[in-house]
């Protein structure tokens, strides 16, 4: 974090290592906007979206404000409406 707030680039292996809702809490509460966005990118482009976990990623970008991972997840449910219904 220290290392971000300095100007420094956090590369993507190390994003991927650390779990990314202490990346997203952290990233909150010292106004990271940046890092964040960086971390749910990469959460979305390195995430599989099926019926059954969408819902959960859906509530859970909710809760972290994730506009990006919520975004993903509506799209994902208006192209796959029909089987979302069910």
């Amino acid at each position: 974090m220290l290392y971000y707030a300095c100007g420094g680039k956090v590369p993507e292996e190390d994003l991927k290592a650390n779990d990314i809702d202490i990346i997203f809490s952290a990233a909150d509460k010292y106004e990271l906007v940046g890092l964040k966005q960086e971390a749910e990118a990469l959460l979305v482009s390195s995430t599989t979206m099926t019926i059954e976990n969408v819902m959960e990623l859906l509530l859970y970008a909710d809760e972290k404000n994730c506009a990006l991972l919520k975004e993903a997840a509506m799209d994902f449910l208006v192209k796959n409406r029909g089987e979302a219904v069910r």
